[in-house]
């Protein structure tokens, strides 16, 4: 039976700190996915979330799911283009994958805030217990930046195809 003064210890109390990380191994912040989505697109945004996840300890789910927006993201950058700039869309995959790009690293901040909170919940005493993003993040941006514009020029020019 339990005694009654355990109805006040704190829930989280048997919950152990973490080792820390080595520098490489910790995640990134959240917030500055936010720069590589608008930078780089949602292909960029969605591989650096979804590494971080993995840091994080997020479950399979989650992992999947940012795959998931990702994929929809790309999509969607190459019907976006088509849909504001028709068939001159080459000019415009620059905004429309940017504008996706940052919805969907709202999407994708979401998927990764209960893991983050997790994660900073357990980490011992009040350092800084995250990884910069400054070289993952401009290898992702031009890296992922590169691909997805050559996946909605591709896209678009096999739109333009069976269309016109």
């Amino acid at each position: 039976m339990a005694r009654p003064d355990d109805l006040f210890a704190p829930s989280l109390q048997d919950v152990a700190t973490v080792r820390p990380l080595d520098e490489g191994e910790r995640p990134w912040r959240l917030g500055p996915q936010f720069y590589v989505g608008f930078f780089g697109g949602a292909l960029a945004v969605a591989a650096l979330a979804w590494v971080n996840a993995r840091r994080l300890g997020a479950s399979r789910d989650v992992e999947r799911r940012i795959v998931v927006v990702g994929v929809v993201g790309v999509v969607a950058s190459v019907v976006v283009s088509y849909v504001l700039f028709g068939q001159g869309a080459s000019q415009g995959v620059h905004v429309a994958y940017r504008i996706v790009g940052v919805l969907a690293a709202g999407a994708l901040y979401k998927l990764q805030q209960p893991a983050d909170r997790v994660y900073a919940f357990r980490q011992p005493g009040d350092d800084d217990h995250y990884d910069s993003m400054w070289m993952p993040g401009i290898v992702a941006t031009v890296g992922g930046g590169l691909l997805q514009l050559g996946i909605v020029l591709a896209g678009i020019a096999l739109i333009d195809a069976v269309v016109g």
